[in-house]
């Protein structure tokens, strides 16, 4: 079984990546936007290159890492039926870091942090029924509780409905 890693072109999920690949046995399974099987392998190679030797990355990539091209946003994140289908089969937790970060484009935010997320949680939800999900992870940035300074904020009170300052990407991480 695996974990399905969204945003592990990214810098948190690639740090996600690279802890999970050094100090836990599990397989991960990964979503990576490429034209084709290469594309993938050097975008995932050159966001994990900060964490890992190039030999440990290609015997991860060997062993470990299943990559997955597709988009977030697309249904079934634009996989065919046999290969999503691999992907439920094989995925037993969730780990969601991608995002948009275009903080000024509220079509961009929406589509890949509320669409893309809808998307996740639906693969979530097949593997659940087929065998069981171990577990769910959503991650987001501070940037979701708006623009503070000077004050501590409990994650109670991150979110503020009633707050004017929030961007198209705290509107859409909430």
């Amino acid at each position: 079984m695996a974990i399905f890693l969204t945003g592990a072109t990214g810098y948190i999920g690639a740090h996600v990546a690279a802890n999970l690949l050094e100090n836990y046995k599990d397989s991960l399974n990964v979503l990576v936007r490429a034209a084709d099987p290469h594309e993938a392998e050097v975008r995932l190679w050159r966001a994990l290159q900060l964490h890992l030797d190039f030999p440990r990355f290609h015997n991860h990539l060997n062993t470990r890492i299943h990559i997955f091209r597709g988009d977030l946003t697309g249904a079934q994140f634009g996989l065919g039926d046999d290969e999503y289908g691999r992907l439920v089969e094989t995925t037993d937790s969730v780990i969601h870091c991608a995002a948009s970060l275009k903080r000024k484009s509220e079509k961009s935010c929406l589509n890949v942090n509320l669409r893309g997320t809808l998307e996740v949680v639906r693969l979530a939800m097949h593997a659940r029924d087929h065998h069981g999900l171990r577990r769910f992870s959503h991650v987001s940035t501070v940037a979701v509780a708006g623009k503070r300074s000077n004050e501590v904020v409990s994650e109670d009170a991150a979110i503020d409905w009633e707050r004017s300052d929030y961007d198209p990407y705290a509107r859409t991480k909430k």
